[in-house]
């Protein structure tokens, strides 16, 4: 029994010809002409229905799911532009996909138990392992998906997810899955058999100033601070750099010093981003925000960027028990990107050394992250994430 995994990158200006060099390359070295699944990543600046169609033509898939990025993570490099593709062969890892669309229309609980369900019927009778997800990145609130989703398999079982992003702008995120692209829509897969996984994840934020109260909220919405407006929060620290909240998108303020929440039990402030402020002075977050709750403005740089990144792999690796892995896949907020500039490839480089420089490797660029976190008594439960890095080793 065994495994292959090939990945193929390629910048070309051409869509057809990028992604045709993409598969070829990833192709090389997996011995067989037809691949069991392909994990395909786009930045924006292609169009997405000739990418897919381009593979098809070139390749036989038997499962295919993705989405667009604000950049790719490759082992030597990250690239703001272009495509990226991870095939494999497998005959020892079982996997099932599913998407659902029209999010914007319908009940996102409801489509999270949906999905859930078509996966497993995908999957069938395997032990299942990691549910990965790709969420279009322009729904505000992952958070009711996420319970639908858990409602199905479960409060501990591993779920990680990415929304899917573009260049800051929040307009052209796009998923494939098999021979189509939609928006406002979700995918994933459910990866199992004969293989370990190890999940490591981390942001490396740390709180500014004394701890306020959120004493109103509606789902995602955070109305009321120490029952003030919410917005107020950001005014008494950036007092006219505060007004970059009510445009809409993320911003270098936000993206600079996002929210954090303290929620009892767990080891590490929970991070939203703030993606706008309404008139009544209400802030707009990516995932719910429990009232009574502690925030905190948070303010992180580029060292405490890059010890997340280590401690991440560092927990991903311990959890393989021994094992080495076979492929690792990272899950990284945009943000850190627009933090980290020139700098983002030093955190590969450290995610390296602990895996070894020849694991395969591919990451992406992403508006919104699900990961487990761990509690004070080591309980792990999926969340909702901003600005953090999540590593996903498989072995």
């Amino acid at each position: 029994m065994s495994s292959q995994i090939g990945i193929g990158f390629s910048s070309h200006l051409d869509a057809e010809q990028a992604a045709t060099e993409a598969i070829l390359q990833a192709q090389i070295g997996l011995g067989s002409p037809n691949i069991d699944l392909i994990i395909l990543l786009s930045t924006i600046h292609y169009d997405p229905q000739t990418v897919i169609q381009s593979i098809h033509q070139t390749i036989h898939c038997k499962k295919l799911i993705g989405c667009s990025t604000a950049g790719i993570i490759l082992s030597e490099s990250v690239q703001t532009r272009g495509i990226a593709i991870l095939a494999m062969v497998s005959d020892d890892i079982h996997v099932g996909i599913s998407s659902i669309e029209n999010l914007d229309k319908i009940n996102l609980e409801d489509a999270g138990k949906e999905l859930a369900r078509n996966i497993l019927s995908d999957f069938g009778p395997h032990s299942r392992q990691i549910f990965l997800s790709f969420i279009d990145g322009q729904i505000a609130d992952y958070s009711s998906l996420l319970k639908g989703l858990q409602g199905i398999f479960g409060n501990i079982f591993p779920i990680i997810g990415a929304g899917s992003s573009d260049d800051l702008r929040l307009e052209k995120t796009f998923q494939f899955y098999q021979n189509h692209t939609s928006r406002y829509s979700a995918n994933g897969l459910i990866l199992g058999g004969q293989i370990n996984v190890g999940i490591g994840a981390g942001h490396g934020w740390r709180p500014l100033g004394k701890p306020r109260i959120i004493t109103k909220t509606e789902k995602n919405i955070i109305k009321e601070i120490d029952g003030k407006k919410a917005a107020l929060l950001y005014e008494q620290y950036f007092e006219d750099k505060a007004l970059d909240l009510y445009s809409t998108g993320l911003n270098q303020m936000t993206i600079l010093y996002p929210l954090g929440v303290y929620i009892e039990g767990n080891k590490e402030y929970l991070l939203r981003n703030a993606i706008q402020g309404l008139e009544d002075g209400s802030i707009i977050c990516q995932g719910d925000v429990p009232s009574g709750a502690e925030v905190h403005i948070m303010i992180g740089n580029k060292e405490s960027c890059r010890n997340a990144a280590l401690e991440a792999a560092q927990e991903a690796k311990k959890n393989l028990f021994g094992k080495p892995a076979k492929l690792v896949i990272i899950i990284e907020s945009m943000a850190r990107l627009k933090l980290l500039g020139r700098m983002a490839h030093q955190e590969i480089a450290i995610i390296k050394q602990i895996f070894g420089a020849t694991t395969p490797l591919l990451g992406m660029y992403s508006n919104g992250e699900i990961c487990p976190f761990e509690s004070v008594d080591k309980f792990k439960k999926p969340l909702i994430q901003n600005e953090s890095i999540v590593i996903l080793a498989i072995g």
